[in-house]
C-alpha cells in the first residue's frame, strides 16, 4: 500500500491539477483556432464592391449579396 503524508498528498493534488489546467488550456486553443479556420474557408471578399460575406454552400462560387456580382473563392490575386 502506497503510504503517503499530508505534505506530498498536497504537492500530488496541486501537481495533478495544474497539469489539467494546461491541458484544458491546450484543448481550448485548439478547438478556438480549428472554428476560426472553418470560418475563414468560407469566408469570400466580392472583388466589385469589397463587401466581406459568408458563402453558405459548398461551390466555387456565390453571388455578392451587396452588388449582386459572381465571385468566386479563388483567393486574392494581383489587380491588372
Amino acid at each position: 500500500m502506497i503510504e503517503l503524508n499530508l505534505g506530498e498528498l498536497a504537492v500530488a493534488v496541486i501537481g495533478v491539477a495544474m497539469v489539467l489546467v494546461v491541458y484544458f488550456e491546450w484543448v481550448s486553443r485548439w478547438t478556438h483556432a480549428n472554428a476560426r479556420r472553418r470560418a475563414a474557408r468560407k469566408r469570400m471578399v466580392c472583388r466589385l464592391c469589397l463587401a466581406v460575406f459568408s458563402n453558405p454552400g459548398n461551390g466555387k462560387t456565390a453571388d455578392c449579396p451587396v452588388c449582386g456580382a459572381r465571385t468566386d473563392c479563388r483567393g486574392p490575386s494581383a489587380l491588372g
